[in-house]
């Protein structure tokens, strides 16, 4: 596990300014939302290498009571919650693995939550080499928990970097991700892997109310998409955010 206990740089403490008036930002590190200012916990990483990882295998739990065999594997992370398991609701297979990489990957590091849901903040796709489909981005884990109708936000944390992925005989798979530094990692390791799209990394940590409509976006449609009875979101501190219609339809890229 990545160590997120580093002091975060200047970029890092402007996202975690930015997550205290919107609870949305950059750069590699989670977030405490009763602790936030003194809980900024940075995730660390060589400056310009690809960060292979071993395939994150799901815990389960064998439910001895069901009577389908669907019912036997339950999910771990969703034993003890009311919310089920956040899953794309698009129809797009690219995005499904995206979100659950990041869910997988990244979600299991947390433990206090009924949901994780994740939420990319997508600078660019380029797909013109579909052995190396190239996610610039910064991805975010936001963990909540159900009180009444609100989810209310518990921790997270944001990834900022660059998403390797691969389309081949079985579909799309992941196979690696540069992340950023941290502290004075964080410029020389951002332009390395940002390259000319830096200025946009930059630009997408200032623009709170951009970042916030697409959080609020896809909690939307994860209660749409899962019928709940959830009507808004809050962060610690902050008033509750009401959730806009959901958007299933268009709200999510269609690839090519």
């Amino acid at each position: 596990m990545r160590d997120r206990n580093k002091a975060a740089s200047l970029i890092n403490v402007l996202f975690a300014t930015t997550i205290i008036a919107a609870m949305v930002g950059c750069g590699s590190k989670s977030v405490n939302a009763e602790a936030l200012e003194e809980n900024i916990q940075s995730a660390s990483n060589d400056a310009t290498e690809v960060e292979f990882f071993d395939e994150v295998e799901p815990e389960v739990i064998i439910d001895e009571s069901a009577t389908d065999v669907s019912e036997v594997l339950v999910d771990a992370e969703n034993v003890d919650s009311p919310l089920p398991r956040y899953e794309y609701p698009g129809p797009e297979y690219f995005y499904t693995v995206l979100y659950d990489f990041l869910r997988d990957e990244y979600g299991q590091q947390y433990s206090d939550y009924d949901v994780c849901i994740p939420t990319p903040y997508i600078i660019e796709i380029d797909d013109s080499d579909q052995d190396d489909i190239k996610v610039y981005g910064d991805f975010w884990i936001y963990n909540y928990n159900l009180e009444g109708d609100t989810l209310m936000f518990t921790s997270g944390g944001s990834y900022a970097g660059l998403i390797h992925m691969k389309n081949g005989e079985d579909g799309y798979e992941i196979t690696g991700m540069d992340l950023v530094g941290d502290g004075s990692n964080f410029e020389p390791t951002a332009r390395a892997i940002f390259g000319d799209k830096y200025d946009e990394l930059l630009a997408l940590s200032l623009d709170k109310d951009a970042r916030e409509a697409t959080r609020a976006q896809i909690i939307a449609n994860y209660v749409a998409a899962n019928d709940l009875n959830i009507t808004q979101y809050q962060d610690y501190g902050w008033p509750p955010v009401q959730l806009p219609a959901e958007n299933i339809d268009n709200f999510y890229s269609q690839l090519d």
